[in-house]
């Protein structure tokens, strides 16, 4: 029997499964001990660096159960597959950010 590696199988990628322009949920969730506003306001900014015309409104935050971090939720119009993996690469980096899905 033959053995495959999975990280050797071709992953489609997201541009051959995505037609642009395209609204995707981007979600993230904050680092302990951050406050909603702030964010909140780092996610919006963030974001309209790479996605022109996005606005406030188009993020909802909730708290954990145990109101330790919160869970965004963006959703995002990207016109091409480049802002996708600006925004993405953006979220990963920023300090209050703990992970992005």
């Amino acid at each position: 029997m033959t053995q495959v590696n999975i990280t050797d199988l071709d992953q489609p990628r997201l541009e051959d499964l995505v037609e642009f322009p395209a609204l995707i949920p981007v979600k993230a969730v904050s680092r302990k001990q951050v406050a909603q506003d702030e964010f909140h306001a780092a996610l919006v900014d963030l974001t309209a660096q790479h996605v022109p015309g996005f606005v406030a409104e188009l993020v909802t935050i909730r708290p954990s159960s145990q109101g330790n971090y919160f869970a965004a939720t963006l959703s995002v119009t990207f016109l091409n597959v480049e802002q996708v993996h600006a925004l993405d690469a953006a979220l990963k980096a920023h300090p209050l950010v703990r992970m992005v899905l």
